[in-house]
């Protein structure tokens, strides 16, 4: 029998187990299938896609898609991990496997699933996808904490659609990262940054800029994606002038010309220029972040920007709600976890300021493409 001291007991250990359990995003619209926890995929893979762990798969609602209409993507759940990019693909399987092909038709690069809070996204139906009965699924590859990568899927059923795949097939696939399938295996994100989709905005399908950045290539890990032939202009200039910039733009067809090397050919480019350091800047040698200084220190002319911290954790910090996003100055933050904090370094050219990240005061200039439509919040 339970006395009034253990309910009590059992009452404060649920409430503060409460935050853990809805630390997680959930897709709440297009209603998703199977009842997913708010969990990510497991590394190993063993239950992508779509969070199936052996169960049928398609158990659940069924979303009507007219083709032209406009849907939107919302969430349950409370902490968006700083932001991330997502995307919303769609297969043909009905009962999706490892092999399956899921085609992209919307990438939302920063901002995604939310930045402060949960957010909601409107993407619109293309004509591309074929009549009847296919299932959805939306990605997310968080901004910070553990390299993950999460997926919910849904029931769709698509009308006034084509009567053929042949457009279909040309969509760009869904990328994987973060887990032990196809190209996930090579393929892991860099921590603190926004990331940015290969091959999305060229055969009807769109693209979403809404995060503040760093950006960096999907896989890029380092940010080290982008050769020092790519297109970003930091790589020819001088090492005095310790440009950084964010993103790195990641693009399968080379600039038309030498005066297009500052454009990507289908997102937009952010370069933030930075006042020169002295060499004797006080930033530490072995982080790129600046140390509670405006201006940043002296940067080598090809090394890869906007990198996450990787050598820049240190342990210490307490805190009362999990998964709250703590600021320690402006050049560390942490996530709170069962009352604990690893204090980590922000990625160069943000701060961490009122429980979030921000860029920092620096000018910049942006160039923009109209496959990308940007968000502000």
């Amino acid at each position: 029998m339970f006395t009034p001291k253990t309910l009590s007991t059992l009452a404060v250990a649920a409430l503060a187990m409460a935050p853990s359990v809805r630390s997680h995003m959930i897709m709440a619209t297009p209603k998703p299938f199977g009842s997913p926890n708010n969990s990510p995929l497991d590394p190993s893979g063993s239950d992508y896609p779509c969070k199936i762990t052996g169960g049928a798969a398609g158990d659940g609602p069924v979303n009507e898609w007219a083709v032209g209409s406009s849907q939107q993507l919302s969430f349950s759940g409370s902490a968006v991990h700083g932001g991330g990019s997502c995307q919303i693909a769609v297969t043909t399987d009905k009962t999706p496997t490892k092999e399956s092909k899921f085609k992209v038709i919307h990438s939302i690069e920063g901002g995604c699933p939310g930045v402060n809070g949960p957010s909601t996204f409107d993407f619109k139906i293309p004509d591309m996808l074929p009549d009847g009965d296919l299932v959805m699924a939306w990605t997310w590859f968080n901004h910070i904490g553990n390299r993950e990568m999460y997926m919910n899927c849904a029931n769709v059923k698509v009308s006034g659609g084509a009567s053929d795949t042949s457009k279909f097939e040309k969509l760009p696939d869904m990328t994987l990262a973060n887990i032990q399938v196809g190209s996930g295996a090579s393929c892991k994100t860099a921590e603190s940054s926004d990331y940015t989709f290969p091959g999305v905005g060229e055969n009807g399908d769109t693209v979403e800029r809404v995060g503040s950045g760093p950006f960096v290539d999907v896989c890029g890990g380092q940010a080290s994606g982008a050769p020092a032939a790519s297109s970003a202009p930091a790589a020819s200039a001088p090492a005095s002038s310790a440009p950084v910039v964010s993103p790195v733009p990641v693009s399968s067809a080379p600039p038309a010309s030498p005066s297009d090397a500052v454009t990507s050919t289908i997102r937009t480019l952010l370069t933030v220029t930075a006042p020169t350091a002295p060499a004797s800047a006080t930033a530490p040698a072995n982080s790129s972040a600046p140390a509670g200084s405006a201006k940043p220190t002296q940067a080598p002319a090809a090394s890869s920007p906007a990198a996450a911290p990787s050598g820049g954790a240190s342990t210490g910090g307490s805190c009362s709600s999990d998964g709250a996003l703590v600021c320690n100055g402006d050049s560390q933050f942490g996530l709170c976890n069962n009352g604990k904090i690893v204090w980590q370094a922000v990625a160069p050219g943000t701060k961490c300021q009122n429980g979030k990240i921000a860029r920092r005061d620096f000018v910049h200039r942006a160039q923009r493409r109209s496959h990308v439509h940007h968000r502000s919040f």
